[in-house]
């Protein structure tokens, strides 16, 4: 068939066909008769996105104009109808609108309006109306620029940008973070694609061999990821420190078809960890110098006090009937103070020796500095007649010396608080931390194994609230004149285990006793 006979031919279908043809339409038809202002067809669609049945139409005298949602409905309407009003045959309106559901949701439309061709001039004004339903779709649009913004949101926190580079397209596809790192601005790069020399000229020229390197030899190895840790000049002048980060996909004979990875701007954490560092270098130096300073001042000391001690009680032997009783209590009490000075300062040397490494971790036997302990405290254990009991005791990694000053001050506290007329009663405990228990310790390094020890005694006890201030520096709960003492027997005691890598905490109630509990890792970190 020739085209010309082709185009003579004129298709008239039934007002029957038309309605099969319009119910096959995905999209919803209506047909209004403008003069009649009443819709006199409606598609299957309408039912199905609407929920308006043709009889519901009908009750409502065919229109559903009065289910139009619009802040300014009226006015809406108005602008509708005068340009249905003034439509022209071949002319179509377009319009964008939301209805009311049958079930009170609200679905959006997008309408195509056309005027229909009159058989005669007095036929009535029929308008077409063809609308697509594309409620789901502005929600999917909508869904994605909020996921886009809160991408965005989240690159700009964490510093951070995406890329990806494919063998089908040209260029790398930045993100709009890696184009605040590298300070430009994303809209002057069509599709957000740059080049890879484009990417290479930023990068700080000390490190343009090492990048180019690397890169060559992730590829001729076939490596699964890229990452490599760099300085860059952004387009501003400002040099940052990133991290390039990549995985890498081959396809069968080994080629690379695409990779997609992360840029990360580390530059503040590179300025913060280079701070921290600062201070931490000017820190442990200025500790030094105070223990040395603590160290050669408590020293020094030592022998003035040591000389007035020995000329006090030369004083108070060889002259004591010409000093009599007030002078000999002058001489005492001078004498005294001096002997509490000397044992303040040695307890500040043992002070400052615990926050040391005075000799190298070794293996130390428990037992053996346990037993060394109560020799020492021989004299005290037999003047309180105290019963002591020891679980058999590991041997952990530590500092000898160290290990028998925290068992000896502890021991000697034991005996110290005792309750008067009672048979004081310590307990030396130990066990095994096991895994699973490590959670509920609180303080402990899961992955490290500890021994948990307790000693524990049936002394005066303590309040619970002094719990922790019991192991602070000079802190006494009892005058000097019931229990002697320095006040940092408990602070050296701290001192020591955690530069043990440990913690070391007390429980008690006033008249019931108290305990000591803490935990000594078995193996020191960073050891053989």
């Amino acid at each position: 068939m020739q085209d010309s006979s082709w185009k003579s031919l004129s298709l008239q279908p039934s007002v029957a066909q038309l309605e099969q043809i319009f119910e096959f339409s995905s999209h919803l038809v209506f047909i209004y008769n403008w003069d009649l202002k009443k819709l006199i067809f409606v598609n299957n669609r309408v039912a199905e996105k609407l929920g308006y049945t043709p009889e519901d139409i009908q009750q409502m005298e065919g229109s559903i104009l009065t289910f139009v949602e619009h802040p300014d409905k009226e006015g809406f309407l108005k602008e509708i109808h005068a340009e249905y009003e003034s439509l022209e045959v071949g002319k179509k309106v377009e319009f964008v609108c939301k209805l009311l559901h049958k079930n009170g949701s609200i679905r959006t439309l997008r309408n195509r309006s056309m005027l229909l061709a009159r058989d005669s001039p007095e036929a009535s004004r029929l308008i077409m109306n063809v609308a697509e339903d594309i409620t789901d779709t502005l929600e999917r649009e909508a869904d994605l620029l909020k996921k886009q913004y809160q991408f965005n949101e989240a690159e700009a926190i964490f510093k951070c940008g995406t890329w990806e580079w494919q063998a089908n397209r040209k260029g790398i596809e930045w993100s709009e973070g890696i184009f605040k790192i590298m300070g430009l601005s994303s809209e002057e790069y069509k599709d957000k694609t740059i080049s890879r020399r484009f990417y290479e000229s930023f990068i700080a020229p000390e490190h343009v061999k090492r990048f180019a390197d690397y890169t060559v030899q992730v590829l001729a190895e076939h490596r699964p990821s890229y990452e490599i840790e760099h300085r860059i000049i952004n387009a501003e002048g400002m040099v940052k420190y990133v991290t390039l980060q990549g995985h890498i996909y081959y396809d069968e004979q080994g080629r690379v078809q695409r990779i997609m990875g992360m840029l990360a701007d580390r530059t503040e954490i590179i300025t913060y960890q280079n701070e921290l560092e600062r201070r931490l270098t000017a820190l442990n130096k200025s500790n030094r110098n105070l223990e040395q300073f603590a160290y050669v001042a408590s020293h020094d000391l030592q022998e003035p006090l040591r000389k007035i001690i020995a000329f006090g009680e030369r004083l108070a032997k060889k002259y004591k009937e010409q000093l009599g009783s007030e002078g000999q209590f002058f001489v005492d009490r001078m004498t005294g103070a001096a002997q509490r000075m000397h044992a303040l300062i040695e307890d500040l040397l043992a002070y400052s020796r615990a926050s040391r490494q005075t000799e190298s971790y070794a293996s130390v036997n428990l037992n053996e500095v346990v037993k060394n302990v109560l020799e020492d405290l021989e004299v005290k254990i037999q003047e309180k007649k105290a019963s002591i009991t020891i679980d058999d005791l590991p041997a952990v990694e530590a500092q000898s010396v160290q290990m028998h000053q925290l068992f000896l001050n502890l021991i000697e506290n034991a005996l110290k608080f005792t309750k008067p007329g009672t048979t004081p009663k310590i307990a030396i405990q130990v066990r095994k931390i096991v895994p699973y228990e490590a959670p509920t310790v609180g303080r402990i390094n899961p992955k490290e194994n500890y021994f948990e020890f307790i000693i524990s005694d049936n002394g005066i006890g303590f309040e619970a609230e002094y719990a922790e201030r019991i192991f602070t520096i000079f802190q006494r709960l009892h005058g000097r004149a019931e229990y002697a003492g320095t006040g940092l027997g408990l602070a050296i005691c701290r001192k020591i285990v955690e530069a043990h890598h440990g913690f070391i905490e007390a429980q008690g109630k006033p008249g019931e006793g108290a305990k000591f509990i803490f935990y000594l890792l078995v193996t020191q970190p960073n050891t053989p």
